[in-house]
């Protein structure tokens, strides 16, 4: 079973809860100064192209972050750029919009983001 969340779950304790209950997850990350620094660190050799609604239009990479504060452990921090689309309007000068989730899943980083990026499915 695996949790995946937008930024609204993203906190220490949805994570504990999740690993209580041997549930995997995948939440979206808020934005932060520590966070642009981590994503500012990756070097430009480790994006991989991904199938993207516009030909050449996005990449991912992967790091590791230490979310929540100092002494939580390391997590995967997995990062999804995508370059401005026709008509839209990013920050002057701005090359990407990121996109970050941390997880505690295993697999490729490929197949996690893409599977982070689907539409819910629920079932009961």
């Amino acid at each position: 079973m695996v949790l995946r969340a937008d930024s609204g779950f993203y906190s220490s304790k949805v994570t504990q809860a999740c690993a209580k209950a041997e549930v995997s997850y995948s939440v979206t990350v808020r934005t932060s100064k520590a966070l642009h620094k981590v994503i500012a660190a990756i070097e430009e050799e480790d994006w991989t192209p991904i199938p993207y609604w516009i030909d050449d239009g996005a990449e991912v990479a992967e790091t590791t972050y230490r979310p929540f504060s100092p002494k939580h452990p390391e997590v995967r921090l997995i990062v999804r750029r995508v370059k401005p689309t026709p008509g839209s309007q990013l920050a002057l000068f701005s090359t990407y919009d990121y996109h970050a989730f941390i997880t505690d899943r295993e697999g490729e980083t490929v197949y996690l983001e893409a599977d982070h990026r689907r539409h819910a499915v629920s079932r009961t």
